[in-house]
C-alpha cells in the first residue's frame, strides 16, 4: 500500500455526493447482473435433458446458444466472453463442457475451445474455480477476480456468474468475463465525481481502482482503515465493496 500522504481527489465536473456515487455504482452492477440473468434465461430456454437425464446438446441447440451469446457480446461492449459452463454431473461424463464465446474484435466473435478431458494437456478444471463453486454449489451470483485470464491474453479479468437451472435442477453456471481495464474505463468517471477518496475493492479486499493514489491497484486493504468506511455493493453475494473516506 502506498504512503498516506496523498491529497484528496479533485472532483470532476458534475461532482455528486457520496450517496449519489453509491447509488450510481449499485445501479451499474445491478444492470450488469440483470443482463447476465437475461442471457441465462435465454440460454437455458434452449436446453433439455435426454432419456438418461443428461443435458442434450444437439448441433441445433449449439447454434441457438451461439446466436444468443453473439448477440450478448455485440450488445455489451465491456464484455470479453460469455456462455454456459456445465457441471460434469449434468453431462453424465467425467469430461467438462463449455459453450463459451469470445470477442475477437468489435464485430467478430468466436467459440473458444477449452481442454476439458481430465489428464490431457491444458486441462481446465473449471469446477474448482471460485466463480463456478459460488454459482453452482452455493447458488448465488458471483463476481470473482481480478486474475490473469486463462485464455492467455495477459490481461486481468473479472468473472461474473449466475446459477444455471433447468426446471429447478442446477446444471452449471452462466457467466461473462470483463477486463479490469474495461471495468475501470466504465466506472472511473463515477469515482472521479465523488467529493472524497473512493476506492473499489474486490471480494478479498484488494484494490481494483480508485480516485486516489493512496491505494493502488492490487493493494490489500485491511478490514479497518482509519478515516475510511467500507460500503457493500449489490448483489451482496458479490462482496464487492466501496472504500469511502469520511467526509
Amino acid at each position: 500500500m502506498s504512503g498516506a500522504g496523498s491529497t484528496p481527489p479533485m472532483p470532476a465536473p458534475g461532482a455528486v455526493s457520496v450517496d449519489e456515487t453509491l447509488d450510481l455504482l449499485r445501479s451499474w452492477f445491478a444492470e450488469r447482473f440483470g443482463h447476465l440473468r437475461t442471457l441465462a434465461d435465454e440460454l437455458i430456454a434452449y436446453l433439455g435433458f435426454d432419456a438418461a437425464g443428461n443435458i442434450d446438446l444437439s448441433e441445433t441447440t449449439k447454434r441457438k446458444l451461439k446466436a444468443a451469446a453473439v448477440r450478448f457480446l455485440a450488445d455489451n461492449e465491456t464484455v470479453d466472453g460469455c456462455g454456459l459452463i456445465f457441471a460434469h454431473s449434468a453431462l453424465g461424463t467425467e469430461n467438462g463442457h463449455l459453450e463459451w464465446w469470445v470477442r475477437e474484435d468489435e464485430s467478430r466473435f468466436a467459440r473458444y475451445s477449452f481442454g476439458v478431458v481430465p489428464g490431457a494437456d491444458r486441462y481446465y478444471d473449471y469446477e474448482q474455480h471460485e466463480w463456478f463453486i459460488r454459482a453452482f454449489h452455493e447458488g448465488t451470483p458471483a463476481l470473482v477476480g481480478p486474475y490473469i485470464d486463462y485464455l492467455g491474453v495477459e490481461a486481468y479479468v473479472m468473472t461474473l456468474t449466475v446459477p444455471a437451472e433447468i426446471d429447478g435442477r442446477r446444471v452449471g453456471a452462466v457467466g461473462n468475463d470483463m477486463q479490469v481495464e474495461d471495468l475501470e474505463r466504465a466506472l472511473m468517471p463515477l469515482l472521479l465525481r465523488s467529493p472524497v477518496e473512493t476506492v473499489l475493492l474486490g471480494r478479498h479486499g484488494t484494490v481494483l481502482f480508485g480516485n486516489t493514489s493512496r491505494f493502488l491497484p492490487g493493494d490489500w486493504v485491511p478490514p479497518v482503515v482509519d478515516g475510511f468506511t467500507r460500503v457493500p455493493l449489490e448483489p451482496l453475494s458479490s462482496e464487492i465493496q466501496l472504500l469511502v473516506a469520511a467526509g
